[in-house]
C-alpha cells in the first residue's frame, strides 16, 4: 500500500448498503475498490458488481482475502458473520471497517482486539464522521447547554419480513442490533462512558422471532438518563437531543443524511438558533476517516473502545427484556 491509495475488498457484494457504501469509498480520494465477493458460487453477481470499479470479482470470501492486491476490506454481512469474517481478514494482514454491530458481546469485541495488531479495525457508525456530528461534538464541548443531563434518542423505519436478515434471530437479527445501536451509541458517545444501569422493554409485531421495536432508559446516575426509541415496524424517525441544564441541541434527520441538509437547533436561555448544515454523503466521510486512521496508524473516530461499550449496553438491553428487569452495568 502506497500513502496515496488504499485497496479495497467488498464482502457482501450483494448487500443492499454496499450498493451505497462501496461507491463513496471509490470516489473518495486515496481509496479504490479493487476486488469484490459475494458467496460462493455467485460470481455473476460479483461481476456485475465489480465492473463499475474496474474491480476483481473473486468467487467467495476466502479467494478475496488470498488476494494481495487488497490492503482493507468493506464487510457487509448478516450481524451474526461480521466477528469471524474480522478475525479471518485480520488474519490475512488487512485493515477492516465492518458494519455495525461489529459484535454482540464485549468479549468479541476484545478477541478482535487482540487478533487486530497494527491493523486498523473501525465499527461502521459512518454517522460519527459526518460533518454534522462533528458539529454537534464541536456545540457540546463548548458548554453552550451546560452539564448534559438527558439524551433522547429515536430511530425506526418500517420493514417487513422479506427482509430476512433483520428478522432472524440466527443472524443475529432485531431491531436493537439494526437500528437500536444508532440510538444507544449516541448516548454513549454523548456521555462519555456507559450507563450505570439499563431498563428495556421489547415488542415482536405479528409473533416475530425477534424484537421489531422497543422502548429502553440508560441511567448514568446522578440524574443523567438516555431516553431511546427504536423499531422497524414503525416509522419513519431518525432523531436526537442533548438536554443540558442550560439549554439543548436537537438533530433532525441525524442517522439518514444523504442529499438533504442537516439541520441542528440550539435552544438556551438566548433565544433559539438554527443551523444548517450542507448535505454530504456520510459514507464518504467514513471512508475518509478510515484511510486517515490506516495511514497515520492513529485510531479510528469509532475506535474499538466505543464498539465494546455499545456491544456491552446492547447485550445489556437485550437482558433486560428477558428478564423483565434492570441490568446493572456494575463496573461502569
Amino acid at each position: 500500500m502506497t500513502d496515496l491509495e488504499l485497496r479495497w475488498g467488498v464482502l457482501g457484494a450483494t448487500a443492499r448498503i454496499s450498493g451505497s457504501v462501496a461507491p463513496a469509498i471509490h470516489r473518495t480520494p486515496g481509496n479504490a475498490v479493487t476486488a469484490v465477493a459475494a458467496r460462493p458460487g455467485r460470481l455473476a453477481a460479483s461481476a456485475r458488481f465489480a465492473e463499475p470499479f474496474g474491480a476483481t470479482a473473486h468467487d467467495g470470501f476466502d479467494a478475496l482475502l488470498a488476494d494481495d492486491g487488497v490492503d482493507a476490506v468493506y464487510i457487509a454481512l448478516p450481524n451474526s458473520e461480521h466477528v469471524p469474517w474480522t478475525l479471518r481478514a485480520l488474519a490475512a494482514g488487512k485493515h477492516v471497517l465492518c458494519e455495525k454491530p461489529l459484535a454482540l458481546s464485549e468479549e468479541d469485541v476484545a478477541r478482535i482486539g487482540r487478533a487486530a495488531g497494527d491493523r486498523t479495525v473501525m465499527e461502521a457508525y459512518m454517522y460519527r464522521c459526518h460533518p454534522q456530528q462533528r458539529r454537534v461534538a464541536e456545540l457540546l464541548a463548548s458548554g453552550v447547554i451546560g452539564d448534559l443531563r438527558v439524551v433522547r434518542a429515536a430511530f425506526a423505519g418500517r420493514t417487513t419480513a422479506a427482509d430476512g436478515t433483520r428478522y432472524d434471530p440466527a443472524l443475529g437479527g432485531g431491531a436493537t442490533w439494526d437500528v437500536g445501536c444508532y440510538a444507544f451509541d449516541v448516548a454513549l458517545w454523548a456521555f462519555g462512558r456507559p450507563p450505570e444501569r439499563v431498563r428495556a422493554r421489547f415488542h415482536a409485531e405479528g409473533g416475530a422471532a425477534v424484537d421489531t421495536s422497543a422502548v429502553a432508559v440508560l441511567d448514568f446516575g446522578g440524574g443523567r438518563a438516555a431516553l431511546l426509541d427504536y423499531g422497524f415496524d414503525y416509522g419513519p424517525r431518525s432523531r436526537y437531543e442533548l438536554q443540558g441544564v442550560d439549554g439543548s441541541i436537537a438533530v433532525d434527520n441525524a442517522w439518514a443524511l444523504g442529499r438533504e441538509d442537516g439541520v441542528i437547533t440550539v435552544v438556551t436561555g438566548r433565544g433559539v438558533r438554527r443551523e444548517v448544515v450542507p448535505a454530504a454523503d456520510p459514507y464518504e466521510h467514513q471512508a475518509a476517516e478510515f484511510h486517515r486512521a490506516v495511514r497515520t496508524g492513529d485510531t479510528p473516530l469509532v475506535s474499538l473502545a466505543d464498539s465494546a461499550r455499545t456491544a456491552r449496553v446492547g447485550r445489556a438491553l437485550v437482558e433486560s427484556a428477558r428478564t423483565d428487569a434492570d441490568v446493572v452495568l456494575r463496573d461502569a
